[in-house]
């Protein structure tokens, strides 16, 4: 496997010590070209690697205003917003392979707003700032069905900034330089997405994504990182830990693109209570959101 060997002291690991998911992908759309690549991470003894990048669409995908995807088994399904608000639907069927025919779904839905990504298999949300967070569901997503229905609603009323991602219970996002769990506000407020500082962010590093316990982005030089926290079962409201680049893999992108696989219904809950004896282990007074206000 050629990729870059992080945190070894030089030293490239053993073949059998690099254990990579047949399923786990990323994939990157090229600053330069456009292409969508896909890169697959690896968990060996000590810490990550990526394996080889691999070309699977040579369309321009940086013409797209959003790209997101969702795993079904083996394939990957992913998402794209047109300028003019279109959304179209590509179907990957196992790793490396190319992507196939685009389809155009949800034709009389406009999805040029602040939010929108998938929140799970089947599930997309969309929404603006100071307005609700929809979540929708997607019956054909294995397939290329064209219709759409709404789902619930994950936040009454979002202030933002911008999520990124779903977690378990809570939503992620990122914002100058720092990323945030987000839980629901029920105090009667006049929105109900509180964010949580949950650790800073290497300098340089943006188009931050992920599900909150491992994240992805791209520095400033073009290589796609991933980045790691020390993690810590005592703060689940938030973790003020530092993330740290774990591995990168060399080129020039602009975006990153993590799909999401849990097989969930999404949702976002209250944040869970936490002894106050356990602030210290989370960085003090973790359990104070930031507010944008």
């Amino acid at each position: 496997m050629a990729s870059l060997a992080i945190g070894f002291g030089g030293a490239t690991p053993a073949a059998a010590d690099v254990q990579c998911d047949a399923v786990a992908r990323v994939f990157a759309v090229d600053a330069t070209t456009g292409h969508l690549a896909e890169i697959r991470p690896c968990r060996t003894v000590r810490t990550w690697e990526f394996g080889p990048t691999v070309v699977v669409d040579r369309a321009d995908w940086r013409l797209y205003s959003a790209v997101f995807a969702m795993y079904d088994g083996d394939a990957a399904v992913l998402y794209a917003v047109t300028t003019t608000g279109e959304l179209w639907w590509r179907r990957q069927d196992a790793p490396g392979a190319a992507t196939g025919t685009p389809v155009r779904i949800a034709g009389d839905v406009d999805w040029r707003h602040d939010v929108v990504l998938a929140t799970g298999p089947g599930y997309l949300a969309l929404g603006d700032y100071d307005t609700p967070l929809r979540a929708y569901r997607h019956g054909g997503w294995t397939t290329g069905g064209t219709a759409v229905a709404q789902d619930g609603v994950l936040f009454g009323t979002f202030h933002g900034p911008a999520v990124t991602a779903m977690g378990s219970g809570f939503a992620v996002g990122s914002w100058d330089g720092m990323h945030y769990r987000v839980w629901r506000n029920q105090s009667g407020a006049a929105h109900d997405d509180l964010w949580y500082p949950s650790g800073p962010l290497p300098a340089g590093v943006h188009e931050v994504t992920g599900d909150g316990t491992l994240l992805y982005g791209v520095r400033s030089g073009g290589e796609v990182v991933l980045l790691t926290q020390r993690q810590n079962i005592a703060c689940r409201v938030a973790n003020r830990a530092d993330w740290h680049v774990a591995a990168q893999a060399p080129g020039h992108f602009g975006r990153v693109v993590v799909p999401v696989g849990a097989d969930t219904t999404p949702s976002v809950v209250p944040p869970p209570p936490v002894d106050p004896r356990l602030y210290p282990l989370c960085g003090g007074a973790q359990n104070s959101p930031w507010e944008w206000q």
